[in-house]
């Protein structure tokens, strides 16, 4: 992704979210929620399932996760056992990954936002940002950039794969709103969370090719 693909994205992404966090989100929502609802268990298990294997991932040995030391060792034997440049993209890999769910959950501590089932519930008033009670964790998604932080990088890296790299954490997005559990904007903001971090990490794999993308 050159520099100017990535303003362009984050051009339509920003005002995008902050328009359907205003107005849009809620009736979406709620048509999701009355039209849609028979694919919820599909999307149930197929989330619990991704979850066992990422939790599994995420044991600690040696004092840090799996899928880290094995991105990590990774990274060390290509670039520097074989001199292989292209094993950068398991450091870009790691550092997104950890840097997107992070940043995830740094900022539903912050936004406070409530989540679909409130409102399909009890309902609420306004926006539902910066709200006190449970359940109040919505934005933005930590599911979606999970999972999308571990095959965007890949995506980038392997073009020609991009569509079978994309179709689980594709899957996991929307299932986040067929089970009423986030907000379509809670949903791209996070996929641009992973698409920005994807793309300042990816500086270290082309720090010369910088200006050739503006």
């Amino acid at each position: 992704m050159t520099l100017r693909q990535f303003l362009a994205f984050t051009a339509l992404t920003l005002p995008a979210c902050a328009l359907l966090i205003a107005f849009g989100d809620q009736p979406l929502a709620r048509f999701i929620h009355g039209h849609f609802g028979g694919a919820a268990p599909f999307f149930a298990a197929l989330t619990a399932t991704a979850d066992k294997i990422h939790d599994a991932l995420m044991m600690h040995v040696v004092g840090m996760p799996i899928i880290f030391l094995a991105l990590g060792l990774a990274f060390a034997v290509g670039r520097y056992a074989f001199k292989k440049k292209e094993a950068t993209i398991f450091l870009i890999l790691l550092l997104t990954h950890e840097f997107s769910m992070v940043l995830a959950n740094v900022l539903k501590g912050t936004v406070h936002r409530l989540r679909p089932e409130v409102l399909f519930g009890t309902g609420y008033a306004g926006t539902g940002l910066w709200a006190t009670g449970p359940h109040n964790d919505s934005f933005p998604s930590t599911h979606t950039a999970t999972y999308f932080s571990l095959f965007w990088p890949l995506a980038v890296a392997f073009p020609k794969y991009r569509g079978p790299l994309l179709v689980l954490p594709g899957l996991i997005a929307l299932g986040r709103l067929v089970l009423g559990a986030h907000y379509l904007s809670d949903v791209w903001f996070s996929i641009w969370l992973v698409v920005a971090l994807t793309f300042l990490f990816g500086l270290l794999d082309r720090p010369r090719q910088v200006a050739a993308g503006l």
